[in-house]
């Protein structure tokens, strides 16, 4: 069945209405910039990297945050209270979330740099003070990346937190920022050829045995007596899987990878 041709011209119209209205309107791409197509995720919310981001050797900015935006409309006053309790510490729990997810992969400062980390809150939804009061509490932000002396966005980033209490409020905040953190660690470490990481950091033995030279074993004295048996090294599964292990969470493996030592490790051990 043939769509009318009227609908198919409506078609880019709806996809443009639709781009503005992400996180039921809190997400609001124009302050980003027309580059950005925001993908979901499971992690930060809403997120874009240039393609080809290469950080090696750069250092981050942290700037001080906007003034809150208020996308949906202005808040009632628990809402602004609720906001104006968190929001001193919004810019020190980044910092220290990104030191944590970075580990050094790319220092930080809130004194220069020549990339900027720009935010803003967008949103935030308070629970009143009676006993009475339901609900939950909200925040919604924006972070961006960007070069420090042209202003070209490099990342963007939208998150919509929610939880029972203003404490939980800051735990998931400081996981996000945690997490973003490691997403712009896997941006600012060299990569290394797979073949290198195996040879370097994989047990030794994982890797195929060379045949050791050893002198000439005598044959034994007695007709038909078995030779010695040769005592078989110990493998240390745990230890192997343990370093396995550490490689994935540094990012220096691929899942696929990852899961092809794991094998083989444990075939090792049998």
């Amino acid at each position: 069945m043939r769509r009318p041709t009227h609908l198919l011209l409506l078609l880019p119209c709806c996809l443009a209405a639709q781009s503005t209205t992400f996180d039921d309107g809190r997400l609001d791409p124009s302050w980003f910039g027309p580059a950005v197509i925001f993908q979901p995720s499971k992690v930060l919310g809403f997120q874009w990297l240039k393609p080809g981001l290469a950080l090696q050797g750069r250092s981050l900015s942290l700037r001080a945050w906007e003034p809150a935006a208020w996308l949906v409309g202005r808040r009632s006053a628990k809402d602004r209270d609720f906001l104006q309790r968190v929001e001193s510490s919004l810019p020190v729990d980044l910092e220290k979330g990104l030191r944590r997810g970075l580990k050094g992969a790319l220092p930080v400062s809130t004194m220069g740099g020549d990339l900027r980390l720009v935010a803003r809150v967008v949103d935030a939804e308070g629970v009143g003070d009676d006993y009475m009061a339901m609900g939950s509490f909200g925040l919604s932000f924006d972070v961006k990346l960007v070069e420090g002396d042209t202003g070209e966005l490099l990342g963007a980033f939208h998150g919509t937190l929610r939880g029972l209490s203003e404490a939980a409020i800051a735990l998931h905040y400081a996981k996000w920022c945690e997490d973003l953190g490691r997403l712009l660690a896997g941006a600012a470490i060299s990569p290394v050829p797979a073949k290198s990481i195996q040879a370097a950091l994989v047990p030794a033995a994982l890797a195929p045995a060379t045949p050791a030279l050893t002198a000439p074993v005598p044959l034994a004295s007695t007709p038909g007596a078995p030779a010695p048996a040769q005592a078989r090294p110990v493998f240390d599964l745990e230890g192997a899987l343990r370093r396995i292990e550490g490689l994935k969470q540094d990012g220096l493996l691929s899942e696929e990878e990852y899961q092809s030592l794991r094998r083989k490790a444990t075939d090792k051990a049998k």
